[in-house]
């Protein structure tokens, strides 16, 4: 009897380092899944397609280029924006604007005609009745205003510049936030393949683990631990996909089904513009020509509403050609014209005011604008830097991870060191750095876009013309 308890323990230890070298082998087996970047998911199959069956092509394909991809994204954001169209609209209204005004410094044509019973009276005594007709042509125009038509020209062409200046940066915010929402898209989408990494280790390691705890009973406890891991990092896998297809619904709001891969989209937002430029760039920026041009607007406002105190002089002639009764009545005249406030109420003095202030507050506007840039230029400049630098140092740490993670398995299968506490969080603690090191890396590209927007725009910078100079 006493002699069969060794046996069975040895048969037991021999199954034990059996079910070990299983588990060292799923290990390496489970290597591979961690090498290499993240690949786009594929596109899901339509509703009653054949899943062999190939895929219909877009109307238009997506460009794989990296710097088209955001060319295209910028393109299609703009073409789609109801509120980019209805900026270039009202910049469209404001140049009819300007016509408009122009068009007071022309000869004004008109033409009246009456046509009824008449007649006319001297001292009590009937000299003309019955039915009247007359056709009148007016030709009047101005010869001096004190400038007035020049100012308000001025003003209004001004407007003009201030709403396309307007028009400009509605499109730069709706290019930004498509990009943005692309880049965050790729961000979720190398989160999620990252714990698809970490949660295929993690089963592997069940797998491992479940035959062990066949042949040893008394290591259940760690096959539940790695269960529990495995089902948390799904979840979070999950939540990184639902991410991921949020961010993607944001960006065919903006662009349409025309979706690009997103492969390497990153690329051009990888070098960070230099601050000097970004900040030279600020003081011509669209939305600091808007500001100026709106105070310059209401000065010229102000200066139409003074020159209109003073005389103004025009030129008018006029004919008249009827009949009344049986009679035929003609008269004509020419001459110059003379109109002079002599009293208002003050009302265009105060009119005047208005605009004078409104243009400083303009200006006020202005510059605050201007210090508030100069200041997100510092932050953001430094986000991106650090960002970068922080992902390169990430990468460092990694590979020291990579090490601990190994050291720690080997010790733990082969020379039982190691709990299966210090494997699983040495596995924990490296995932956690690769998904620290996207995250470096992808608010590194959006501090690197948000700094071209502050500066001439990514509007531009994504320009062909730009991009080949």
């Amino acid at each position: 009897m006493t002699s069969k308890i060794p046996s069975m323990k040895s048969a037991l230890c021999v199954a034990v380092l059996v079910a070990q070298a299983g588990l060292v082998g799923a290990w390496a087996r489970c290597a591979d899944d961690l090498n290499g970047d993240a690949k786009p998911e594929r596109p899901a199959t339509k509703a009653g397609a054949k899943p062999g069956a190939p895929a219909a092509k877009p109307e238009v394909e997506a460009p794989a280029d990296p710097m088209s991809q955001l060319q295209m994204i910028a393109r299609e954001a703009e073409r789609r924006s109801a509120s980019v169209g209805a900026a270039r609209l009202l910049a469209e209204a404001a140049e009819y604007d300007v016509a408009e005004t122009k068009a007071g410094r022309w000869p004004q044509v008109s033409v009246n005609g009456t046509l009824g019973p008449g007649g006319s009276k001297q001292d009590n005594v009937t000299v003309s009745s019955g039915n009247q007709s007359s056709v009148s042509l007016n030709v009047s125009a101005p010869l001096w205003d004190n400038g007035r038509i020049s100012r308000l020209t001025d003003w209004r062409s001004q407007l003009a510049g201030s709403a396309k200046f307007g028009a400009a940066v509605t499109t730069e915010q709706v290019v930004l936030e498509a990009v943005s929402a692309a880049l965050e898209r790729n961000r979720y989408r190398l989160q999620a393949q990252v714990y698809q990494q970490y949660m295929r280790k993690m089963s592997c390691l069940v797998e491992a683990l479940e035959g062990i705890v066949a042949e040893d009973k008394g290591r259940t406890s760690e096959l539940i631990q790695a269960r529990k891991t495995q089902q948390q990092t799904e979840l979070q896998r999950d939540q990184a996909l639902a991410q991921s297809r949020q961010s993607e619904i944001r960006l065919r709001k903006l662009i349409g089904d025309q979706v690009p891969p997103g492969d390497g989209i990153t690329i051009p937002l990888a070098s960070v513009p230099e601050i000097g430029e970004i900040n030279r760039q600020i003081e011509f920026g669209n939305d600091a020509q808007q500001l100026r041009t709106q105070a310059e607007a209401q000065e010229s406002y102000a200066k139409a509403v003074v020159a209109g105190q003073g005389p103004q002089f025009g030129w008018n002639v006029g004919k008249t050609e009827g009949k009344l009764g049986s009679s035929n009545v003609s008269s004509w005249h020419a001459g110059v014209t003379v109109s002079y406030s002599l009293f208002n109420g003050f009302s265009d003095e105060a009119t005047a005011k208005a605009a004078n202030k409104r243009a400083e507050a303009s200006r006020q506007q202005l510059q605050d604008l201007l210090n508030t840039k100069f200041s997100r230029t510092s932050e953001m400049y430094d986000v991106a830097t650090s960002a970068f630098d922080r992902a390169k140092r990430y990468v460092d740490v990694l590979r020291d991870s990579e090490k601990v993670r190994n050291f720690t398995f080997q010790q733990w299968s082969q020379l039982g060191r190691r709990s299966l506490f210090d494997v699983m969080s040495a596995e924990s603690d490296h995932f956690n750095l690769r998904i620290a090191y996207v995250n470096a890396l992808h608010d590194g590209y959006l501090a690197s876009a948000q700094l071209r927007s502050m500066g001439a725009g990514l509007t531009t910078w994504l320009t062909p013309e730009s991009v080949t100079r």
